[in-house]
């Protein structure tokens, strides 16, 4: 069905001019296919969320398609999309700008930063700056900071 925008009188698919006012349907029609499918896109689209091992805390990741991962330096300036300080990140070796988690399609991906005390996706070593699929149930560690990754 499309709506009229002048109306609001609701009219079968492939109609070009309203039924009831006569208003052209057209782009009526190009908004609410642009909206249906916007709406498809989000449902389709998991969201990522982050388990702090040791305490069980969720991290929901900002809506974006780039998340870095680390350590908030305010006398740097650096301030990651994701803090773990909170989490014990700077005592577990989490550097400041630490990992990127981002999003292709409909998978995301994590890549090491090229830290000191590096990353590990299910206990395997990430080498610097080389994507690695996540997936649900994973676990990651950011120096010695572990993570549960679920995708919902």
């Amino acid at each position: 069905m499309i709506t009229c925008l002048e109306c609001d009188k609701k009219n079968m698919d492939g109609t070009l001019f309203c039924e009831n006012c006569g208003a052209d349907l057209t782009d009526a029609a190009i908004d609410q296919s642009s909206a249906e499918l916007a709406e498809v896109m989000s449902i389709n689209q998991p969201n990522l969320k982050l388990i702090v091992n040791h305490t069980g805390e969720e991290i929901l990741l900002p809506e974006k398609d780039e998340v870095i991962i680390g350590r908030e330096d305010p006398v740097s300036a650096i301030f990651p999309d994701v803090d773990t300080t909170a989490y014990g990140g700077d005592e577990d070796g989490v550097s400041r700008k630490h990992a990127r988690i981002f999003r292709e399609n409909d998978s995301y991906f994590v890549e090491d930063l090229n830290t000191t005390n590096a990353s590990f996706l299910n206990k395997t070593k990430l080498a610097p700056e080389t994507p690695s699929i996540l997936n649900d149930g994973d676990e990651l560690m950011l120096g010695r900071l572990k993570f549960k990754v679920v995708l919902s």
